[in-house]
């Protein structure tokens, strides 16, 4: 295992972002027409789940957002190029094909686009029956992407005709926020249900390599009006030939890659809402003022543990040696990775849901006011 640096030769004292642009993309749609809300001193306000795509031939950026539609923005000014309008919130990440001159996202009311990157024209759309928040993959000639309704989908890029679909029984009552994002490692892929199973599918043809549940035990003995979430919201990761991933109530648990045999469980770890790879470990965030704890991916061992925050946090980005953390209470965080130590944070009014992204020294993320930040990172 690499040993993490400390960092602290690297970022004295210093800021690691400094902020460079704004832009907001909430265009004149009134806020009262957009699910996907909170409450806050008797307005309404979207919660932004959108991520960035990048153009890195042409120096652009595709988002979306809860109001506004779907953008082509300058990456260094944030100047529209231009702007596809939807009245459907854009929660998706999106993926820019430079082979077809595409870029592909997904829409809250369950609809996959694919745009000509160049104008925005609309070339073709696919009804996938819920709701699509994660980001939509391009691998060997194929999209792939999971929504709402627990499936997993492969689509082609031409026709857009389903390849193949995975999909599980949602669970009845509560879940938690979000759902798993898709982990690729070689010709499997690993995602993370609603129901507390993490399953490998082969990325060609769909077929469970194998399914594991995670939160059996969590959920076995339930007291009369009791319940626990069994879902897996944060995204697994794969190192070398262990899985990891977490359910919320179950806490997290290593895995053989290839049979899904458990090698290790953490049930301490509980009401994990992000999960990321750091110099060969493992990175759990926990919701609340409970931090982040760095495992060991072979043992389960904890390395380190950092507490801060409030709220949600979403899968972390690797910057470096520095972890980008984006929570919904507290703002953005950026974390020494060899100390856990807090070395700035960022407070936008309103906090962050979606996952940030970094492009040729810069950082973008969309703040819950529908306003895209770019920062540079030092």
């Amino acid at each position: 295992m690499q040993p993490a640096p400390t960092h602290s030769k690297k970022h004295p004292q210093h800021a690691v972002l400094t902020f460079r642009w704004q832009k907001p993309l909430h265009s004149n749609m009134p806020n009262f027409q957009v699910p996907g809300m909170f409450e806050a001193n008797d307005r309404f306000y979207p919660v932004e789940t959108a991520g960035i795509g990048f153009d890195t031939d042409a120096r652009r950026v595709f988002i979306g957002a809860a109001v506004g539609g779907f953008y082509c923005l300058d990456a260094f000014s944030g100047q529209t190029v231009w702007r596809y309008s939807l009245r459907t919130p854009v929660g998706s990440t999106p993926i820019y094909d430079a082979e077809r001159l595409r870029v592909y996202f997904g829409t809250d009311d369950g609809v996959l686009y694919a745009l000509h990157a160049r104008s925005g024209r609309l070339l073709a759309q696919l009804e996938t029956g819920a709701e699509i928040r994660r980001k939509i993959w391009l691998r060997e000639d194929t999209i792939y992407f999971a929504n709402a309704d627990n499936t997993v989908m492969a689509v082609d890029p031409m026709t857009f005709e389903t390849i193949w679909r995975y999909r599980r029984a949602p669970v009845e009552g509560f879940s938690a926020a979000g759902y798993s994002d898709l982990r690729f490692d070689g010709d499997s892929v690993y995602v993370g249900f609603s129901d507390g199973f993490l399953v490998s599918l082969d990325a060609a043809t769909g077929v469970a390599n194998w399914e594991q549940d995670l939160a059996s035990e969590a959920v076995a003995n339930l007291k009369p009006n009791e319940f626990k979430l069994s879902d897996i919201d944060a995204t697994p990761v794969v190192i070398r030939q262990t899985a990891i991933a977490a359910s919320v109530a179950g806490g997290v648990f290593g895995m053989d890659a290839e049979t899904g045999n458990i090698l290790w469980a953490r049930p301490d770890l509980d009401m994990v809402t992000g999960m990321g790879e750091a110099f060969e470990e493992v990175v759990v965030l926990r919701a609340g003022n409970r931090g982040m704890t760095v495992l060991n991916p072979e043992t389960g061992e904890t390395r380190l543990t950092s507490m801060f925050g409030m709220g949600h946090k979403s899968d972390p980005v690797l910057y470096d040696d520095v972890l980008l953390v984006t929570d919904t209470e507290a703002g953005m965080y950026a974390i020494s990775v060899g100390t856990g130590e807090v070395l700035q944070r960022l407070d936008m009014n309103g906090g962050f849901f979606s996952r940030p992204s970094e492009y040729g020294g810069y950082l973008f993320v969309l703040g819950n006011w529908s306003t895209l930040y770019a920062f540079s990172i030092r």
